[in-house]
């Protein structure tokens, strides 16, 4: 799958269709005990080429939990033959000690409710724009409605800064913890990471 230099909407409409009823991956953000927040849900532009991933990403966006416990791996990105962006993201997530025992207390969600694909940060306009929509707003009023939850909220220092730019939610509370993203991460931060939200894990039951 090669690189794509634009950034916009993913095209697959199949894809959108599902993630737009489930804008997240995994458990549904109100009953996880982590969330892992982002900026988008990026995707090869051409996923539907390749019809062994793309069946298993379905699956995944449909069903994330099932999938997990199912397959043994938390996203279908860790595929071989799955060769697009977010593939070190996840290497790096699993250093985290997660296993399919916990598929139901992890989501990822993200701060757009539709699928994107290509660089954000070449098309920064676009993505203000569209996180800014009429069409996302009840998406962003759902996310902050998490911040008053039972749970974590795990955020890259990116992320943070834009909530705080767009004054979205206060993240400066016990509850957010914000880290280098995943994608570039030390060991050293990792372990840290590792060890806070383990503990959250066992604390919340």
């Amino acid at each position: 799958m090669k690189e794509i230099s634009v950034f916009g909407k993913h095209p697959s409409e199949k894809l959108q269709e599902i993630f737009i009823k489930r804008p997240f991956q995994i458990q549904e953000p109100e009953k996880a005990k982590i969330i892992f927040l982002g900026f988008d849900a990026n995707l090869d532009m051409e996923i539907e080429q390749n019809e062994k991933f793309y069946i298993q990403m379905l699956m995944y966006l449909d069903d994330g939990v099932r999938y997990w416990k199912r397959k043994g791996d938390h996203t279908p990105m860790l595929a071989p033959e799955y060769k697009g962006g977010g593939k070190r993201y996840h290497k790096r997530f699993q250093k985290l000690g997660f296993s399919k025992d916990n598929a139901e207390d992890i989501c990822f969600t993200e701060l757009l409710k539709w699928c994107t694909y290509g660089n954000m940060s070449k098309g920064k306009a676009l993505y203000m724009e569209m996180l800014r929509s009429a069409e996302n707003k009840k998406h962003l009023e759902r996310i902050k409605r998490l911040a008053a939850l039972e749970n974590v909220i795990c955020m890259p220092k990116g992320v943070k800064a834009l909530i705080d730019k767009e004054k979205l939610f206060d993240t400066n509370t016990d509850k957010i913890i914000t880290h280098t993203h995943l994608a570039y991460i030390s060991n050293e931060e990792l372990g840290r990471l590792r060890t806070t939200l383990n503990e959250h894990i066992r604390g919340a039951g």
